[in-house]
């Protein structure tokens, strides 16, 4: 009997090996989003980066492959990310019209005001020298005295470019504790060749909130740091206070990305990296760090998480390089996956959280681009890591409620208690 040869029976076992893992991703993520981000990181450990990324691209794509077929075959249809009605959809604020005095209320104030009333409130009368009659006065409402009224804050209209109903309109989403609207929530297709591909599009006011930056107490990791307690401060886990929480970005080993909170530098900066930075007065900034963002002593936090996935208002090219020095080892730009980010607008005022499934980096950044973002940053990706949830202020507890219901199914709580990952959280702006 002819001997089998060493290399094919250990390329066998390597391909056995590699296919079960890929089946055991498959059902992990789908069944427990946790559990297969736990094994993944288990997976990196014994094997490397690189090989669990190839797993990842393997899996990712293959799975776009058949809900695209499921999509062409009608099996599955492109939906809103919430229950969405027009009926119950709040118009963005408008402006406090002003009111004008009626006929009879300025004729009141004249009389009111006697031989004092003022010459404006006459009409012209003909020179007496050209023996015209003088007609009686007639009254003319008086120009009120109105206090300017500030324009409401709202943000920028959505380039719709899908066909799913409510796409583009902005509802209010979060109040604070005195019921003004701080966020509103939209949604986009910004991928024609996934119109199942919905990104959720979060935008708060920034005059109207803090955002605060937490270190989780394992990631990013250096192993010189000092230990991090990976907590909300316990003045802000209160309902009213704590508003909203949501992701971070990758782990400390993809990319080196710098961190710092509250003056501890976990990871130092790395030049032309996207940055998003924090500073005392409460202002947040998006940019380049070394040419657009430069450390100051009034910075309080600042996260990096790769080079700007939209900057100045168009693509950053460097999205398609899926360099490791720039990304890390993670699943490649083409493959859609569940990805997250943040931007900011051309003024400032308005805040964005961005997540969606089914996304390549192009797709991010198309969405980006619709809802306003002039610099945006992609945060963390994959099932269980991508992750929003809203603490409504008028409840008398702490309950969080996520952004994405079918998405983001476990660990609803992760951030009222120490979390190994860092992430970011929202609070009311001090007056």
């Amino acid at each position: 009997m002819k001997k089998r040869s060493p290399t094919l029976l250990i390329a066998g076992a390597i391909l056995i090996f590699l296919l079960t893992c890929t089946a055991g991703l498959y059902l992990s993520i789908s069944l427990w989003p946790s559990l297969g981000a736990q094994g993944a990181d288990v997976l990196r450990s014994i094997v490397g980066d690189k090989p669990v990324a190839l797993l990842e691209m393997i899996y990712l794509r293959a799975g776009d492959e058949i809900q695209q077929l499921e999509y062409k075959l009608g099996i599955t249809e492109a939906e809103a990310p919430w229950e969405f009605t027009l009926e119950n959809t709040e118009e963005p604020l408008q402006p406090t019209a002003v009111q004008f005095p009626t006929a009879t209320e300025a004729k009141e104030l004249v009389e009111a005001a006697g031989e004092d009333q003022p010459a404006a409130m006459l009409t012209s009368t003909p020179a007496l020298d050209q023996g015209l009659e003088i007609p009686t006065p007639s009254l003319i409402p008086p120009t009120p005295t109105v206090e300017p009224t500030p324009t409401p804050w709202a943000p920028r209209q959505v380039q719709s470019v899908g066909e799913i109903e409510g796409e583009g309109i902005w509802s209010p989403y979060i109040r604070n504790a005195a019921g003004e609207v701080i966020a509103y929530r939209s949604f986009v297709q910004p991928d024609p060749e996934r119109p199942y591909s919905v990104v959720a599009i979060v935008a708060f006011d920034t005059s109207k909130i803090e955002l605060n930056f937490v270190l989780g107490f394992e990631e990013p990791y250096n192993p010189e740091a000092p230990k991090r307690s990976g907590k909300i401060l316990e003045e802000h886990k209160v309902p009213g206070t704590l508003l909203a929480a949501f992701n971070g970005g990758f782990k400390g080993q993809h990319g080196q990305s710098g961190a710092m909170s509250g003056g501890l530098v976990v990871l130092p900066p790395r030049d032309g990296l996207g940055t998003v930075a924090m500073y005392e007065d409460g202002r947040i900034t998006m940019g380049e760090w070394g040419s657009e963002i430069i450390e100051t002593d009034d910075m309080t936090a600042w996260r990096q998480n790769g080079p700007l996935v939209v900057q100045d208002g168009g693509i950053n090219p460097r999205i398609n390089n899926n360099d490791p020095k720039d990304w890390g080892y993670t699943v490649d730009d083409v493959s859609p996956t569940l990805r997250s980010g943040l931007g900011i607008s051309e003024d400032e005022n308005t805040l964005y959280y961005f997540a969606g499934p089914k996304l390549t980096m192009e797709a991010l950044a198309n969405a980006m681009l619709a809802g306003g973002a002039r610099d945006g940053i992609q945060l963390d990706i994959n099932n269980y890591w991508v992750h929003f949830v809203v603490y409504p202020a008028n409840l008398d507890e702490l309950s969080p409620e996520v952004l994405l219901p079918d998405l983001m199914i476990e660990n609803f709580d992760r951030y009222l208690d120490a979390f190994g990952r860092d992430y970011f959280y929202i609070t009311p702006r001090e007056e």
